[in-house]
């Protein structure tokens, strides 16, 4: 009997110990975006084991897993940092979203049905609702983060494409991440986020060449802003060209 059941012992065993390092992972993760740990910042054991209360193995597990998205560097011999930010990296990043993400939602067009079109609008209204209704006016929540992010998932979910979407998942937050380190109180214009309101109307319609058109302009508009808020040397020539 006890040759039996210590594989499933061992399976359990383990299978805790992938859900407390996936917990570990979201939560440092969220902490990134929501710029609760600054780039540049030394990821210590001791500060890390007292802000997450957790052990050794699933903070070194999360910390990898986070390097693999380019989150968290990987220093040889001396731990671990936040990744730095800078604008070269912020425009990388926003071009690499915005093909990926107007590849998916064209596909997403493609396999439009009214499942898909529901999901846009219940998204749309959480969205609103997470932000009063109005521009969120920063530093903005996990409430929020999540509620934004769900819209813009609702937009690609028809798409079915796993590979294409882990990969835009992990630009995204790396946007999100500039976005809240650009906005710690500051206003936002309004326009960009008018851009949710004219993308589900465009789903709606289920037109494509519409929908990718604003796409592009809403991720363009949303950087101009995040790249003049935290990069102004860089950003004012494309701003105020002379």
């Amino acid at each position: 009997m006890n040759d039996i059941s210590a594989p499933s012992e061992t399976l359990a065993a383990s299978a805790a110990g992938d859900t407390l390092t996936t917990q570990v992972y979201e939560r440092m993760r969220d902490d990134i975006i929501l710029a609760k740990l600054s780039p540049g910042q030394k990821l210590t054991m001791e500060l890390l084991k007292e802000t997450y209360d957790v052990g050794m193995t699933p903070l070194r597990e999360a910390l990898y897993q986070l390097s693999s998205s380019m989150l968290v560097t990987v220093e040889n011999r001396r731990g671990f940092r936040v990744a730095p930010v800078s604008p070269v990296h912020l425009a990388e990043v926003i071009r690499a979203r915005e093909e990926v993400e107007t590849i998916l939602l064209r596909i997403a067009f493609e396999n439009a049905d009214v499942a898909w079109e529901t999901r846009i609008v219940a998204a749309y209204h959480t969205l609103m609702r997470a932000s009063g209704a109005k521009p969120n006016h920063g530093p903005y929540t996990s409430g929020w983060e999540a509620a934004h992010s769900s819209f813009h998932f609702a937009l690609l979910s028809a798409a079915r494409q796993p590979m294409l979407e882990e990969f835009h998942r992990s630009l995204w937050d790396h946007c999100a991440r500039y976005r809240n380190l650009a906005y710690p109180g500051r206003v936002p214009v309004s326009t960009v986020f008018d851009g949710h309101q004219q993308l589900m109307d465009a789903a709606i319609a289920r037109d494509a060449e519409l929908g990718c058109v604003l796409l592009r302009r809403h991720i363009n508009l949303a950087t101009s802003h995040i790249m003049g808020a935290m990069f102004p040397a860089v950003a004012a020539p494309a701003i105020n060209p002379a």
